[in-house]
């Protein structure tokens, strides 16, 4: 229909003198914009991918420009993007936290890597960080798609260490934030899909950012969703491949309701401005007060009747026979009298508003449960159109029976429907809300349907984590040890989790609510009150319910845990010791604890199969302070126990609080940590070594590896207790264990050696 109109229009130019601007020029098309960064070798792919996005974005709107590297300098890149409803940036990401310099300011990160000068090549690359973004001139309401970078989604670079949950949900955050501050209703970091598979929904659909993000064909259904820290008011969601690891989808939100129709219609003029010339077809008023308005094209011998000016008229068409008296004669038709038919000279005639409007917004509100329990009980819809209009909304059941209607006049609203009629709540389900808008021209309907859910239903929990009947204790007392509690939670809906812990007196000490999506979410209490004060020792109630998107809370589920923060500061003063060797060096540890009141406490040594070695109290009643024990490794057989791994337990109660802790030691000549705990042949692996003790020498590192001749490397000496080789097993032989031997002498001549193994593959 559009394309249709704009031909028309051309051809009515070309042919009959009368410029008729089109349809597109009067609404303006939305502008997209292709950014492709210089990325060194793999530029030339992404040159490919946004040719693909062109091609795509083209079959939406004619305003598609490309930025491409060698070219894409930083004022070449902010000149682009002004007005800009859509922009797409492909290129390096320099994110934040990372493993490189940390900058407050964040000057280089969170943002794009550009050409530093123009036509230099692709390997000229300068980062442009948050600032940088924040003054994009971007279109009111507009996306950011951000696709193959580092950093932006939550990931880590190509061989980089993956990232914690929490450093990959700050890295999502830091680098939406300078898009956002531009203006940026929602930010989309996707590492791996296609630019053009989001342009399709964004043009094509009309559906909140949220839920276009969530049906992308490569969602994994891991959605967790958290507040910003960095925008108030914006949230972020993360869909990575597991619920902690793959973190290559992300999305933030900056507007509240986002939706697909708001970033389209942002590029949108005005549509109730009147053009500069006249347009056929069109509307005109009369400009010259009794006009003449003829009653054929025979205007030699018809006299005419004279019209009054601001007769509202419809130029229907212009004939190709010219005035005899000279002029351009237009057919027209009245708007308020139908009566009025004719010719009239366009000189005679004022162009006037030509152009339909156009719905930019119908949101319905999202699920709501009109049950009169305070919450979400009525939708709030909003509609806005391209200018002032006599517009009308309609909610129709899936019957098409319409349950609500009401009308209104404006370029805007923002109404609540209370989901009920004739005071009777409507069924749950999903319901048809249409809006219609005409304007003051009758230049034709805009018109929108969109969907709404009406849900009572109250959820469900799937799963909570640890179970019923699990022994929950935790210290939040600030030696860094056992300092909260966590449970793993999973809402059967996408919605909210509402959490409230009580005491013992079922008194509310906290409540929080955290929104979830389709994977678990982990739930965690510090110990802390409302107030922010830490609550005494005692047991405690963690209840979770769930909560829908339409405002439902379902039952909560209990969880009971036991606050000891009276046991603190269990440590050993040394994590490596031998005292096997029977010299003086490095041959005991000093193993403590701190009470903050009176307890009875069991304290034992325990190897790694949990037999007891060596007990210092039994059932004793101990005071408040430090307790300490030097285990120079005899244990209570008096015999010197074999080398290997150990725990210092504690455990301590007051009749009805329990908590134990634990720190591990071990008593070797040598630790081995291995980059790779199961290498495979031919890997490239890094072996750092750890000595008990201070050497005056040691040997090269002696490797057994399966179906091999056993071989030596030389080891780097890095500190006085630190060695470190890296190197690449041999390709032959067989899989199966792999030894690694190291031996040398101490600073009395004491032997050491150590032999470790490994499977092989």
């Amino acid at each position: 229909m559009r394309k249709t109109a704009i031909a028309i229009a051309l051809v009515l130019v070309a042919t009959l003198g009368i410029l008729v601007p089109s349809v597109a020029a009067a609404t303006g098309d939305p502008k997209v914009v292709i950014i492709v960064g210089a990325t060194h070798s793999v530029t030339d792919s992404y040159r490919a991918d946004g040719d693909r996005a062109y091609a795509e974005a083209k079959k939406y709107t004619s305003n598609v420009v490309k930025v491409y590297s060698p070219n894409a300098t930083w004022a070449k890149v902010k000149a682009a993007v002004t007005g800009a409803s859509v922009v797409i940036y492909m290129g390096h990401g320099n994110g934040w936290p990372s493993p490189y310099t940390y900058d407050p300011n964040y000057t280089t990160k969170d943002g794009m890597g550009l050409n530093a000068t123009a036509g230099n090549g692709d390997y000229n690359n300068k980062y442009y960080g948050e600032p940088y973004m924040a003054q994009l001139p971007l279109a009111p309401g507009a996306i950011v798609l951000l696709h193959h970078l580092c950093y932006a989604s939550g990931n880590s670079e190509p061989g980089g260490a993956a990232p914690s949950v929490s450093v990959a949900r700050q890295r999502a955050d830091n680098y939406a934030t300078g898009f956002l501050k531009a203006g940026a209703s929602a930010v989309i970091a996707d590492g791996h899909s296609s630019a053009a598979s989001y342009l399709r929904p964004i043009f094509t659909t009309h559906q909140s950012v949220e839920d276009m993000w969530r049906s992308m064909p490569n969602d994994h259904d891991n959605v967790v969703s958290f507040p910003s820290t960095r925008t108030p008011g914006a949230l972020i969601y993360q869909d990575p491949d597991s619920p902690t690891s793959g973190f290559y989808r992300s999305l933030a939100v900056g507007t509240a309701g986002a939706t697909t129709d708001e970033i389209v219609s942002a590029g949108y003029a005005d549509t109730g401005t009147d053009p500069t010339t006249l347009v056929v077809p069109g509307n005109a008023a009369v400009s010259t007060d009794g006009a003449t308005l003829f009653s054929g094209l025979d205007t030699a011998s018809d006299g005419g009747t004279s019209l009054p000016a601001g007769t509202r008229l419809r130029v229907v068409e212009q004939p190709t026979q010219t005035f005899a008296g000279g002029g351009t004669l237009v057919e027209v038709e009245g708007i308020d009298d139908p009566s009025i038919t004719g010719y009239m000279l366009a000189s005679d005639l004022a162009a006037k508003d030509s152009t339909p409007p156009v719905v930019r917004l119908l949101d319905p509100g999202g699920p709501f449960s009109p049950n009169d329990d305070s919450s979400h009980d009525s939708a709030s819809i909003r509609g806005r159109f391209t200018e002032s209009v006599d517009w009308k909304l309609r909610i129709r059941n899936g019957g098409g029976t319409t349950v609500y209607e009401t009308t209104g006049t404006g370029p805007s609203f923002t109404l609540a429907w209370d989901g009920k009629v004739s005071g009777d709540r409507v069924p749950d389900g999903t319901y048809n809300v249409t809006l219609t808008g005409d304007d003051a021209w009758a230049n034709g309907d805009a018109t929108a349907t969109r969907q709404l859910i009406v849900d009572t239903r109250p959820p469900a929990l799937a799963s909570l984590t640890p179970g019923a009947t699990s022994n929950i204790w935790f210290s939040p007392n600030g030696d860094g040890v056992r300092d909260s509690v966590t449970l793993t939670v999973t809402n059967a809906e996408t919605g909210a989790l509402v959490t409230r812990v009580v005491d013992g007196g079922d008194r509310l000490l906290k409540t929080w609510t955290t929104p979830n999506g389709s994977a678990s979410e982990a739930i965690e209490w510090n110990g802390k009150t409302n107030t922010g004060a830490v609550a005494p020792d005692g047991m405690y109630t963690i209840g979770v319910a769930p909560r829908d998107r339409a405002g439902n809370t379902g039952a909560f589920v209990d969880r009971t845990v036991m606050l000891v923060g009276a046991l603190r500061t269990v440590s050993t003063s040394r994590g490596l010791f031998f005292p096997q060797d029977l010299d003086s060096l490095d041959r005991s540890t000093t193993l403590k604890f701190t009470l903050s009141r009176p307890m009875t406490v069991d304290w034992t040594i325990v190897d790694t199969a949990g037999h007891v070695v060596a007990t210092k109290f039994d059932d004793t009643a101990l005071p408040a302070g430090t307790q300490s024990w030097v285990f120079n490794g005899v244990g209570t057989d008096g015999q010197m126990v074999p080398r290997g791994r150990y725990t210092s337990l504690v455990t301590a109660t007051d009749g009805t609080l329990l908590a134990t802790q634990a720190i591990g030691f071990e008593t070797e000549a040598f630790r081995f940590k291995l980059s790779d705990t199961t290498p495979a042949r031919g890997q490239k692996v890094t072996l750092t070594i750890t000595s008990a003790e201070v050497l005056s020498r040691i040997s090269r590192l002696s490797i057994y590896q399966p179906g091999v001749t056993r071989w030596r490397v030389t080891l780097t000496k890095v500190s006085n207790h630190t060695y470190k080789v890296t190197f690449r097993l041999k390709s032959a032989g067989k899989s199966g264990i792999v030894k690694f031997k190291v031996s040398g002498r101490d600073t009395k001549d004491g032997a050491q050696s150590t032999t470790v193994s490994f499977p092989i593959h």
